[in-house]
């Protein structure tokens, strides 16, 4: 499943960047998640939960930086989690990109996932509106980090 959203930010992408790639500290802006364990300055273990429809989900992740290019502002990351109750997982690349958009920043997220178990059975097409939903959380909290 590939889904692409972008957002904006009324703060200069000098001020965005830096954030973005902290991800312990961007981790608290996505709503139900959190770093659980900084395994070096690439790896990251987190918890997240997800409720899509009528199933909840919780997932041990790891989270890996595989590329961070400060010129052109863009970040990828691999993702991989399992469902703490053996009930599916999710695996993920994600692409983000912070570019000037007048004063502000606009910020690009691409998300190639698949995704097994409970989740894709149940809320297979409820799965992209709760990922926009979780976005639209993201900016909001990442704008009032700033």
């Amino acid at each position: 499943m590939i889904i692409d959203d972008s957002f904006d930010v009324a703060a200069p992408v000098e001020k965005i960047w830096p954030l973005l790639k902290d991800v312990p500290r961007v981790a608290t802006c996505i709503p139900n998640a959190a770093i659980t364990e900084v395994v070096d300055d690439k790896t990251y273990r987190a918890k997240v939960s997800v409720k899509v429809g009528p199933v909840s989900v919780s997932y041990n992740a790891t989270i890996t930086i595989v590329s961070m290019d400060d010129a052109t502002h863009t970040a990828t990351l691999d993702i991989k989690g399992d469902d703490v109750k053996g009930r599916g997982g999710v695996r993920a690349a994600v692409v983000s990109s912070a570019a000037a958009q007048g004063e502000g920043t606009r910020v690009r997220l691409h998300t190639d996932a698949q995704i097994s178990g409970v989740i894709a059975t149940v809320g297979g097409r409820m799965i992209e509106s709760v990922a926009r939903k979780t976005v639209a959380e993201f900016a909001k909290n990442l704008a009032a980090l700033v």
